[in-house]
């Protein structure tokens, strides 16, 4: 992992100055993960900030299973159009290592565009009898390289991708499905693949909630073919009171994790 890779994790992590008027939000949870016959355990972080025009979102999600683990971190950040709200542009960027497909440390960016396709709101909150949700849809250029130390060959897609968030009052769900269209040469495997994942959040006192996810990696043209796990864990989330650092390095860290 580079040096400034390092610096910026463990500077988000302990630096504090003075008192910024922006609200961050950070969540952790700890549990356990199945996938196939074997089990282990979960580490998840996040930090999140978002407004009416603005998403800032930094992950941190690993499990180990008996002979296989998977590490992922992942950085996210969209802007709605001033002049047209249902319209964004995005870009992502992350590490990811994922022993049970295959998958060495690999660097992955995509950048496009979405659109806010449906949100609603149904009931009366103070009676705490309501729901609400979002649906997006994202269409954009991505690419990875599966070694990216070792290699500078990229693997170019096409991504398109489907979000639905739902709250309620009672639980909240969130399902993604991203699919990536290989669109560079083929060399070895296409490695073109449909992503799944349903969370199922139930709230309990004090901000503290049970989580379920489902994830699938469905490698369409493949040897990799399925690789599935499901997780259960006890997560918190709270504000973080930060400083103009955090705003900083969130705001800069897609120039810095490249």
């Amino acid at each position: 992992m580079k040096l400034t890779l390092i610096f910026f994790l463990v500077g988000i992590t302990i630096l504090s100055a003075q008192a910024d008027s922006v609200v961050w939000k950070h969540y952790g949870r700890g549990g356990i993960v199945i996938a196939d016959t074997s089990s282990g355990g979960l580490g998840y972080y996040r930090i999140n900030r978002r407004s009416e025009t603005v998403f800032r979102d930094l992950r941190f999600f690993a499990f180990g299973l008996k002979n296989d683990a998977f590490i992922y971190i992942r950085y996210k950040s969209s802007d709605k159009y001033k002049t047209h709200s249902k319209f964004y542009r995005y870009t992502t960027t992350s590490y990811r290592k994922n022993t049970r497909a295959g998958v060495d440390l690999q660097y992955h960016f995509n950048q496009g565009f979405g659109v806010f396709l449906k949100e609603y709101k149904n009931g009366l909150m103070n009676l705490k009898k309501y729901s609400s949700g979002l649906v997006n849809l994202e269409i954009g250029h991505a690419y990875d390289m599966t070694n990216y130390l070792n290699e500078t060959r990229k693997t170019s897609y096409v991504k398109t991708a489907v979000f639905w968030d739902h709250d309620g009052s009672a639980f909240s769900t969130k399902l993604e499905l991203e699919h990536f269209r290989q669109i560079s040469e083929i060399n070895v495997n296409n490695l073109s693949r449909n992503q799944y994942m349903f969370e199922l959040i139930i709230p309990l006192k004090n901000s503290v909630s049970l989580n379920m996810i489902y994830e699938l990696e469905n490698y369409l043209e493949n040897k990799r073919g399925n690789v599935s796990s499901i997780t259960f864990s006890v997560g918190k989330k709270g504000n973080l009171k930060g400083s103009a650092i955090y705003k900083y390095f969130m705001d800069n860290s897609l120039r810095i994790l490249k």
